[in-house]
């Protein structure tokens, strides 16, 4: 058994080398079993095809994020109630609790951004995307309950910021940013993003004088 598991650890160690160097897609198994030393058919017989081999890699990872994600979700509202409101404080200190996951696992997170073009994870961004704007509708589903149940937002809307917060977060990912220089910018990303929405729920619930007409409907 502890052959079998050292075996298995050696072909994702030079696994994950290899598709860290030519993506998912460029990636040989061939050159994976000569870095490991074995046949490509001994690889066959831990892993049916080079995305399970991409799956074992990630997806432990894949699993926490999930976990981090919802965790955060659920520390701004309930089904009934807004527990937190979007500060800027709270912002600051859940995305440096995401950062630091990050860079804890900033292979895997090279590989499911840039990486993983043609594997089964191909859509790890686009999951995060939907995800954020499943938590937005959410949150302002409680928010119109609790002041204002005639407002809506264009899902269109929704998507698109969401879309546009998440790839920011994940930009020192794909530029090997260093772990100082992401946390150095990260100030004035949530700056940028909890303003826009202060400023969005300011207009729609405290009913200031704003022009969002293209964008909501009450």
């Amino acid at each position: 058994m502890d052959n079998e598991l050292s075996t298995q650890q050696k072909i994702i160690h030079f696994a994950k080398q290899e598709f860290l160097k030519c993506g998912f897609k460029d990636a040989s198994l061939r050159n994976i079993s000569a870095a490991a030393g074995m046949t490509t058919g001994a690889i066959y017989a831990y892993f049916k095809d080079k995305n399970a081999l991409f799956e074992a890699i990630v997806d432990p990872v894949l699993l926490q994020v999930e976990g981090i994600f919802s965790e955060l979700s659920e520390s701004y509202y309930n089904a009934n109630a807004i527990v937190s409101n979007i500060t800027f404080e709270k912002t600051l200190d859940d995305l440096h609790h995401i950062y630091e996951f990050i860079y804890k696992h900033f292979d895997i997170f090279r590989l499911l951004v840039v990486g993983a073009e043609g594997s089964s994870r191909s859509d790890f961004i686009h999951t995060l995307v939907d995800h954020e704007v499943a938590q937005s509708l959410a949150y302002m589903d409680v928010m119109k309950g609790n002041k204002n149940p005639g407002i809506q937002i264009s899902l269109t809307t929704i998507h698109t910021i969401s879309e546009s917060y998440i790839n920011a977060l994940l930009e020192p990912v794909r530029h090997s940013m260093s772990k100082e220089e992401a946390l150095n910018n990260l100030e004035f990303l949530v700056t940028f993003y909890t303003g826009g929405w202060q400023t969005v729920f300011s207009a729609l619930f405290d009913k200031k004088k704003y022009e969002y007409s293209y964008f909501f409907r009450v």
